[in-house]
């Protein structure tokens, strides 16, 4: 499930050549009726305020409820979450109340003048779904290149990629 979500979520046509000097974030989140059915699937990218989109066909049906047993008048949500964030300063992976951290991974990459991934290494993972999402996905990403690269050394980026969850009950 985590894999197929990875590879939508990094091929969504809705997401623009990424752009390497500015903190970004981009989610898909997913709400689970009580019987474990889709209720909705909407996706989210920071660089393009309010412009939440329904998922596209392929991203809705690659998302499955996680194992657990649904509880009876509890609607579930499941985040899955990329966090861009530009130089020395790592992301601090703060949710919102209520939600409950199910895993992340932490990578380090650079990016070169030319917008590729010239290297990636993960930092460090955590929790009991670990995102599918690794150095080698990161590298087929595309960023925005450098308009002046008065240098040639690399900038220095994170990515952190959640996925949490959140429960409501039904009124």
């Amino acid at each position: 499930m985590l894999a197929i979500l990875a590879a939508a979520l990094a091929a969504s046509s809705s997401t623009p050549i990424l752009e390497p000097a500015v903190p970004w974030w981009e989610r898909v989140t997913v709400t689970f009726d009580d019987k474990g059915t889709q209720q909705s699937c909407m996706y989210q990218f920071s660089l393009i305020p309010g412009a939440a989109a329904t998922c596209n066909e392929e991203m809705a049906s690659s998302i499955k409820p996680r194992a657990a047993q649904p509880q009876s008048g509890v609607f579930s949500k499941l985040t899955f979450e990329r966090r861009f964030s530009p130089g020395g300063k790592l992301d601090s992976g703060k949710l919102q109340p209520g939600d409950k951290l199910l895993g992340q991974q932490v990578l380090f990459m650079t990016i070169d003048a030319e917008g590729s991934i010239g290297s990636c290494k993960v930092l460090a993972t955590s929790g009991d779904l670990i995102p599918a999402y690794d150095c080698d996905a990161l590298k087929t990403e595309q960023f925005r290149a450098l308009a002046s690269a008065s240098t040639d050394r690399p900038r220095e980026a994170f990515m952190t990629i959640m996925v949490y969850g959140h429960q409501e009950q039904i009124a």
